[in-house]
């Protein structure tokens, strides 16, 4: 799943109602020859990948693994290249005030039970889990809030201080729930459990699969695909509030998209959040282990620019790299037998020869705006309607709906025209940070240096808001509630820069483009990209699978899927 705030009301929901980045080291780096031995190229089958994110790290560790399960003859070479300069794709981390104690994602942030490669990775490589992904203010009264832009729609209890909700408050909540929407609930917990059980067939009963087009119509899911969220569960019989103040803002917060601009698959998707956890330190930890335990090189900060088909029907890639230029032959093109484009094609950038025969459709993508800061301030009251005296009612995150009279009017819109009166998707509070203190070791009395005695004034929040466009400091100073006057009229002076420390002490944006609009569909890319028509299996793509479905353990099923294909492809050719 993608970065989200999730709504505790609905895990106490499920869970007590229906029973039913830091510095990567990567591994030993040996420069691409042209000169390999006649011997050493028959026998070995190399293999490129076009890009070190969810799907690309994944297809390289399963190739490693699928190679050896089928006691696969025939050698693998693979080799990574990725244009950033660590391995995660949108899955990275940074340090909140330059400070390595605070670690914080800046992609996406959290994967749930379902998904079986990041759960068995994380287990498998011994990577710590970390189950508390937000952490609630200590005086809040709420730990999560739903704001329509008017006002509060929804507010759960912020938990205990040992990390449960006591058992009153969490099952009031649970009773709000039930009296305000009555049957809604339970029917959207039956319309994500009969999605989630068809598209889990994909691990089974239909892998691998040679078409991810056949699989969906073979699974149904193509009845979800191909409507709107707001059109699928109304179907359901889920009524129009819960669906406009739950649903749709979880729908907000993970892909940027009110319930008539998503397709019904992926609004479900939003739904299925039993076991929401991350990787302690970062869940780029996962796919910088998947590299290191299958890949032969990684070559980052390296864009491929070219990919030619020779007679020979292997492929020559061509890379910006210029330590590549200079390996070996002096050449900056290498010969693979089999590439797999694991970036979206529309920004990839690379050119073909021949040309695709189709290359996919250029589709819209989400331009996610995420800034992350830290501030010894809390969120205002009265940005959020409510009275001076009620700071402790403000939630420690909020996610957003649009309030009732504009749903029709803004629900299948997208971007700054979809975000509403919030003009945000999320507000979260990630951690309540205290520099002076926090992993110091706390020895006697006597060797305590009370110079670095924790103040008030000291604590820091650390948050992160989710928008269609940037912040302006005139926002965040709104938000918080200090003292600020733009250098002039221009948004542009308006910058987060132009902000006292003292009230905004660290800040980091980021525009990712985080994943396509899942806009209704029932037809999808395949797995393989052809040059000519009699051009034999040897380019993949990975990237058609956003369309379906954008998570991080999606594309990372994608990429499972292809390196089966290959593996099976070769054990065919050795019998």
């Amino acid at each position: 799943m993608h970065v989200s705030i999730l709504s505790r009301v609905l895990i106490l929901f499920l869970l007590h109602v229906l029973p039913i980045a830091t510095e990567h080291v990567l591994p030993p780096q040996r420069p691409l020859q042209k000169s390999d031995t006649a011997a050493t190229v028959k026998k070995t089958h190399r293999v490129a990948i076009i890009g070190a994110g969810p799907g690309g790290s994944s297809a390289s560790y399963h190739l490693d693994k699928f190679s050896r399960l089928s006691s696969l003859d025939t050698p693998l070479d693979i080799t990574i290249f990725d244009t950033n300069p660590y391995i995660g794709g949108r899955t990275t981390t940074v340090n909140a005030l330059e400070d390595p104690r605070y670690p914080v994602e800046l992609g996406a942030s959290i994967f749930v039970e379902i998904n079986h490669i990041l759960y068995n990775a994380t287990r498998d490589f011994d990577l710590t889990p970390s189950l508390k992904i937000y952490q609630a203010t200590p005086t809040a009264k709420y730990e999560l809030g739903i704001w329509d832009g008017v006002e509060f729609v929804f507010k759960t209890v912020r938990e205990d201080d040992d990390g449960g909700s006591s058992s009153w408050r969490g099952w009031w909540d649970i009773a709000k729930l039930l009296w305000k929407y009555g049957l809604s609930p339970i029917r959207t917990q039956r319309a994500t459990k009969a999605a989630i059980s068809s598209f889990l067939r994909f691990y089974d009963d239909y892998f691998p699969f040679t078409s991810l087009q056949d699989a969906v119509m073979k699974t149904g899911l193509d009845t979800y695909t191909g409507a709107t969220g707001k059109e699928v569960l109304e179907n359901a019989g889920v009524g129009g509030r819960f669906a406009r103040e739950i649903i749709q803002a979880s729908t907000r917060v993970n892909y940027a998209s009110n319930l008539g601009g998503i397709h019904g698959l992926e609004t479900l998707v939003c739904m299925a959040i039993e076991g929401a956890m991350a990787v302690h330190g970062g869940n780029w930890q996962i796919f910088d282990t998947m590299v290191k335990n299958s890949a032969q090189r990684a070559f980052l900060n390296t864009s491929v620019t070219h990919v030619e088909r020779t007679s020979k029907g292997t492929y020559l890639l061509q890379t910006d790299n210029e330590e590549l230029k200079s390996a070996g032959t002096g050449e900056q093109e290498v010969d693979f037998d089999t590439v797999i484009l694991a970036a979206p094609y529309q920004f990839a950038n690379i050119s073909f020869t021949p040309q695709l025969l189709s290359p996919p459709d250029k589709i819209p993508y989400v331009s996610l705006y995420v800034t992350l800061f830290t501030s010894p301030h809390r969120p205002m009251p009265a940005f959020f309607g409510l009275g001076d005296d009620e700071q402790d009612d403000v939630p420690s995150s909020i996610i957003t709906t649009l309030p009732e009279d504009l749903n029709e009017r803004l629900g299948s819109r997208h971007g700054v025209e979809a975000v509403g009166p919030s003009g945000f998707w999320s507000i979260s509070t990630l951690k309540v940070l205290h520099p002076e203190s926090d992993g110091r070791f706390a020895g006697p009395m006597s060797e305590f240096d009370s110079s670095t005695e924790e103040t008030e004034e000291s604590t820091q929040y650390l948050y992160k808001i989710f928008s269609p466009a940037p912040l302006t400091g005139s926002f965040l100073s709104e938000l918080l509630g200090f003292e600020y006057r733009p250098p002039s009229d221009d948004d542009e002076e308006d910058s987060l820069g132009s902000l006292p420390k003292k009230d905004v002490s660290w800040f980091y944006e980021k525009m990712w483009h985080s994943y396509p609009y899942e806009l209704p569909r029932t037809a999808f890319v395949n797995f393989t990209l052809q040059m000519d028509e009699d051009q034999d299996r040897g380019l993949y793509y990975l990237s058609g699978m956003e369309s379906f479905i954008s998570t991080m353990e999606t594309s990372a099923l994608a990429g499972m899927n292809v390196a089966k294909l290959i593996v099976e492809g070769l054990k065919t050719r050795e019998s």
